[in-house]
């Protein structure tokens, strides 16, 4: 619906419509992704899913999406949360110890923001 709802509704669209259906594909996700965890854990348990935002945010940060907001693409989101899977799946096989992959991540998370900051800088021209 993008950041105005009402100029949206003013145009014809009915919002609730897609209110909705938004919830519903969110739902249906969420499901999918419950099941794929209880079938890798084997069980099922409430905080199975727990310390996962670190990822997402790590992997749709560096998918393109500006924290400021913004837009940003599935497919790098997609190919950035695969590349963090090979590196924290690399850390294991390296018998690196189990703590340091949300470390290694975090470390990934501020270093990119660091340089899309200097970036940024450098394109609007501010002084450092």
């Amino acid at each position: 619906m993008g950041s105005n709802a009402e100029s949206l509704r003013r145009s014809g669209v009915d919002i609730r419509r897609i209110q909705l259906a938004a919830l519903m594909l969110t739902g249906l996700f969420a499901s999918i992704a419950g099941i794929m965890v209880a079938t890798r854990l084997a069980s099922g348990s409430s905080n199975s899913g727990t310390a996962f935002e670190l990822e997402v945010i790590t992997a749709v940060v560096l998918g393109g999406t500006s924290l400021m907001g913004g837009r940003g693409s599935i497919l790098g989101s997609a190919l950035v949360a695969l590349t963090l899977g090979i590196i924290s799946n690399g850390l294991v096989l390296l018998h690196v110890d189990v703590y340091w992959v949300p470390i290694v991540q975090g470390l990934i998370l501020i270093v990119a923001i660091l340089l899309n900051s200097k970036l940024f800088e450098r394109i609007v021209g501010a002084q450092p």
